[in-house]
């Protein structure tokens, strides 16, 4: 029997960090922004779905999407990414669906930043949540995007509250600690998942 984990968390808490660490025990990690940018390539079919909704205004000189300005447009607007997200998320979400029925492991991962968000709790037999304290996310995400804090915080609470994601998943890993402290948490939990 499949067994399908989600993992999910916040911007800049650490999920690369723990999908790393589950990738060298040999999983396989079907991940939602890799299959964005995929579907998102000139005439793929989230750029036709992009370019149809909101116009060759944005794209780049050389045709491709301009994920710059189209950022800005869905952060500033909230109509503007609840339409976004209504064409984009159905043709993700079908492709992760297309990968979990392709993929004959016994365990799959699948990253999706936001999980609860889109409701995609469905997918999952089990979800993991990688968590960080706020001042810890605040302080990582401006190093890491080179941005002030009030941008920082306006990044963060465009997302549901990262206390809220830790109390609906089954598990949590706190990042706040080294490198070795998170993975130390994850292979206790693939050992907790393996033994389910």
């Amino acid at each position: 029997m499949k067994k399908v984990i989600g993992i999910t968390g916040g911007i800049a808490s650490g999920k690369s960090n723990v999908c790393k660490v589950i990738s060298s025990y040999g999983y396989h990690i079907i991940d939602c922004d890799k299959i964005n940018s995929e579907l998102s390539v000139i005439d793929g079919p989230i750029y036709k779905a992009i370019l149809n909704e909101f116009g060759s205004d944005y794209l780049l000189d050389n045709y491709e999407l301009n994920k710059k300005k189209l950022g800005k447009l869905i952060f500033n607007n909230k109509e503007a990414k609840k339409r976004l997200n209504e064409i984009t998320h159905p043709i993700i979400v079908d492709e992760i669906k297309r990968q979990i029925d392709n993929d004959n492991s016994e365990i799959i991962f699948v990253e999706i930043p936001l999980l609860y968000e889109a409701k995609l709790e469905y997918l999952c037999d089990k979800i993991i949540c990688v968590f960080l304290n706020k001042k810890e996310q605040v302080i990582r995400l401006m190093q890491r995007e080179n941005i002030d804090e009030d941008y920082a915080l306006a990044k963060i609470h465009s997302q549901m509250d990262l206390y809220m994601k830790k109390e609906l998943a089954d598990y949590v890993i706190n990042s706040q600690g080294s490198f070795e402290e998170t993975a130390l948490q994850v292979k206790n939990i693939l050992d907790e998942i393996k033994g389910e």
